[in-house]
């Protein structure tokens, strides 16, 4: 059986446990308010209370804690509470405590750190309430500042060009090899050094629409039963399809620059006899002279960077190396078909037969010169590389319709027609 412990030893554990041990008289007091301190913190003795206290007041800005009484407060009330919190702060300093020790993110899991730049709302986006942006963009346009750019000479350079025709009669089996032709004569008498442009702005812009333009213009006179359309079915088509004639003409130059080892990773074009190149991915460029959004928001609507056409389908076109006769087609058909597909009835009809004679032209050339009557993989490959590309022409033309509904453009051009889904 357990005994019950004796008088002696209860005498004896009371004895250790009292007031009046030796242990009582080595506590040390808190440096700060004097209560009994819990260990070192921060670099000095103090209670729980100061230490919590040091740790989460030091790090608050300066102008947060005030003292009321112009730093000359007393530090406890008659109750044994601190008055001042920036006063118990200074003497918690003064003690010694120190911030150098404290640790930050070490919780196990950490607070989401909130972005500070969100985006614009919608309001901010279009420069209108909330309770009108439903009503037709048309009739709250607000552009003070907007401005029409004149592209008259534009215009009537290519006309010109249009109305003359080929320099010098020729003569080719077929009007598709004379495409060929006439797109080997666009590439004669050019400069064998390559410029390398740094800075994009209005001007660079503007020059090299011009170019393109003339350029498209130029190869559509080549095109024998295209010129036997009416002036005004001729100038139709071109004024909506020399911007895609030109995406396709800008990936085949980068193929063949890259692969004679011109240029590097960089998208390279011809611009009067001059050939050029950019690097999308560095280069400055400034479209603020056209849009009243940064330049960064801007390359929303526009394919200036790495997912740039040129840049994702260079390295297909130089496995595909098309001859000038196959390319020829691929113009015609990524420009006739974008015709036909922006304007229907008799413009749509007439693309259509001007495809179906290219098309004969291709079946003759395959099998008679190069004699390969089994060409269905090798027409189905290049024809592959026009599809990718009217899809990203699709894509860029839902964007700029956000762009209209949104207001983004500051400027217009005197002919519209001829900058659609740029």
């Amino acid at each position: 059986m357990l005994s019950l412990p004796s008088s002696s030893s209860s005498s004896s554990d009371s004895s250790t446990s009292s007031p009046e041990s030796p242990n009582c008289s080595s506590l040390k007091l808190c440096a700060v308010c004097d209560l009994p301190a819990k260990g070192k913190h921060f670099g000095a003795f103090s209670c729980r209370a100061c230490a919590a206290f040091f740790r989460r007041t030091s790090t608050q800005p300066e102008q947060v804690l005030k003292c009321k009484k112009s730093n000359n407060c007393k530090l406890f009330n008659g109750n044994g509470w601190f008055q001042c919190k920036k006063c118990r702060l200074e003497k918690c300093f003064q003690v010694g405590m120190s911030m150098k020790n404290f640790q930050f993110d070490r919780d196990s899991i950490k607070m989401q750190i909130i972005n500070k730049n969100l985006p614009l709302t919608i309001e901010e986006l279009v420069g209108r309430p909330h309770f009108v942006i439903s009503c037709a963009p048309n009739l709250l346009k607000i552009k003070f500042d907007e401005r029409i750019i004149e592209c008259e000479g534009f215009v009537e350079k290519g006309k010109a060009i249009l109305w003359e025709g080929p320099e010098t009669p020729i003569f080719s089996p077929n009007s598709l090899q004379k495409l060929a032709l006439g797109r080997r004569k666009l590439h004669e008498n050019h400069n064998s050094n390559v410029k390398m442009i740094r800075n994009f702005g209005e001007a660079e812009t503007m020059a090299f629409w011009e170019s393109d333009f003339l350029r498209a213009a130029k190869w559509f006179t080549y095109f024998d039963e295209f010129q036997k359309l009416e002036k005004e079915h001729q100038l139709k088509i071109l004024a909506s399809v020399w911007h895609v004639w030109s995406r396709l003409d800008k990936l085949a130059i980068t193929a063949m620059g890259r692969q004679k080892n011109i240029i590097g990773d960089f998208v390279m074009f011809s611009s009067g006899n001059q050939y050029f190149a950019m690097d999308m991915k560095n280069m400055e460029l400034d479209l603020t002279w056209c849009a009243r959004l940064s330049n960064q928001e801007m390359q929303f609507f526009y394919d200036t960077s790495e997912n740039n056409i040129t840049y994702k389908y260079a390295q297909e076109m130089m496995e595909l190396n098309p001859d000038d006769v196959e390319l020829s087609y691929l113009l015609a058909d990524l420009a006739l078909s974008h015709a036909s597909k922006r304007f229907r009835g008799e413009i749509e009809e007439i693309c259509e037969k001007l495809m179906e004679n290219l098309g004969n032209s291709l079946h003759n050339y395959y099998v008679e010169q190069k004699e390969t009557p089994r060409y269905a993989l090798r027409l189905a490959q290049i024809l592959k590389i026009n599809r990718k590309i009217k899809e990203e022409v699709i894509q860029i033309r839902s964007k700029l319709q956000l762009a209209k509904i949104f207001d983004v453009h500051t400027v217009e051009f005197s002919h519209m027609e001829y900058f659609e889904d740029l």
